[in-house]
C-alpha cells in the first residue's frame, strides 16, 4: 500500500545586516504553520508562537511580536515593521520596549552585545570564561560510609574514577561531579572543618535540586541523618532544607515550586 508524503518542512537561515550589527536571520514553514525569528547574541526578536514564561524563567532575553492571518510573520524580515507585543524582563532590561518595531528590538540587543563586549584593560587580555561548575571534591573519612549517602538516600550515581593512587569515588548529580577523596597523609583534613555550633544557612555548603524538599528531610530525618535546618521558604518561593553528610559538610536540598507548576500546566 502506498503511503502519501506531504511536502516537508522549510527551514532557512541568513546573516541580516543592521546599523548596530549583524544578526542570524530564520524562517521555519511546514503546512498551516510558520515561525521566524532573529537571533543576536544577547536575544531573540521573533513571532508570537512561543510563551514568554520559559524563557523568562531561564534569563532569557526574547521579544515577540504577532502577525494576523492576512499579515502572517514568515520572514524574519518581516519582524523589521512588526510591533513588539511581549518581551521578557531580561530583553526590557537591554532596552526593548512594547510597541516599537522588531528593527528596534534587535538594534536594542545588538547595542547590548557591543556593551557587554567592550572589555575593561584587564579583561581584555583574559583567554577564558567561566562555564559552569564541573565538580566538588570532599575530603571523607570512610568511603562506604559517604557512597551510602550520596548515592543510597540522596540518589546520585556512582561513575568510573580515573586510576589516581589515592582511594576515593565519583559520582554523578545531574550535571555536576561530587568527587570524594579518602583522608590520608597527603590530603587535606576530612569533614567541615566550622565548629558543630556555627553551622547553619549561611555556612558554606553545597546545594542539590530535588522535586520535594519537604519530604525529602522527612524522610533523611526517619534515616538517622542529622538536620541543621528547614524546611523554609527562600524570598524568592524556594524551598530550602539543610542536612549533614557523615563528615559534617553541609548540604542544601531545594525545590523551585515554579518548575513543577510549569510542568503541570504542560
Amino acid at each position: 500500500m502506498a503511503t502519501t508524503v506531504g511536502p516537508l518542512p522549510r527551514t532557512t537561515s541568513r546573516l541580516l545586516r543592521f546599523a548596530g550589527g549583524t544578526a542570524i536571520g530564520i524562517s521555519n514553514r511546514w503546512h498551516q504553520g510558520q515561525y521566524c525569528a532573529i537571533l543576536t547574541e544577547a536575544g531573540i526578536v521573533g513571532c508570537g508562537i512561543y510563551s514568554m514564561e520559559t524563557p523568562a524563567h531561564f534569563g532569557q532575553a526574547i521579544a515577540i511580536a504577532k502577525g494576523t492571518p492576512a499579515h502572517p510573520l514568515t520572514e524574519p524580515e518581516d519582524l523589521f515593521d512588526a510591533k513588539i507585543v511581549e518581551a521578557t524582563p531580561q530583553a526590557l532590561a537591554l532596552g526593548v520596549a512594547i510597541g516599537m518595531t522588531g528593527r528596534e528590538a534587535t538594534e536594542k540587543m545588538l547595542a547590548a552585545v557591543r556593551t557587554s563586549n567592550a572589555a575593561t584593560p584587564s579583561e581584555a587580555g583574559r583567554p577564558f570564561e567561566v562555564r559552569s561548575i564541573d565538580h566538588v571534591t570532599l575530603v571523607v573519612a570512610d568511603l562506604e560510609r559517604s557512597r551510602a549517602f550520596y548515592v543510597d538516600l540522596l540518589g546520585m550515581q556512582s561513575i568510573a574514577r580515573p586510576p589516581f593512587s589515592f582511594n576515593g569515588l565519583w559520582f554523578q548529580a545531574g550535571a555536576t561531579q561530587i568527587h570524594l577523596i579518602l583522608e590520608h597523609a597527603e590530603s587535606g583534613p576530612a569533614g567541615n572543618l566550622e565548629p558543630r555550633d556555627r553551622l547553619g544557612m549561611r555556612s558554606h555548603h553545597l546545594a542539590f535540586e530535588v522535586a520535594d524538599a519537604t519530604s525529602a528531610v522527612a524522610w533523611l530525618r526517619e534515616c538517622g541523618v542529622p538536620v541543621v535546618a528547614g524546611p523554609k521558604f527562600r524570598p524568592d518561593g524556594a524551598v530550602q532544607t539543610f542536612v549533614t553528610d557523615p563528615d559534617g559538610h553541609l548540604v542544601e536540598l531545594t525545590t523551585f515550586p515554579w518548575k513543577h507548576e510549569q510542568d503541570a500546566r504542560r
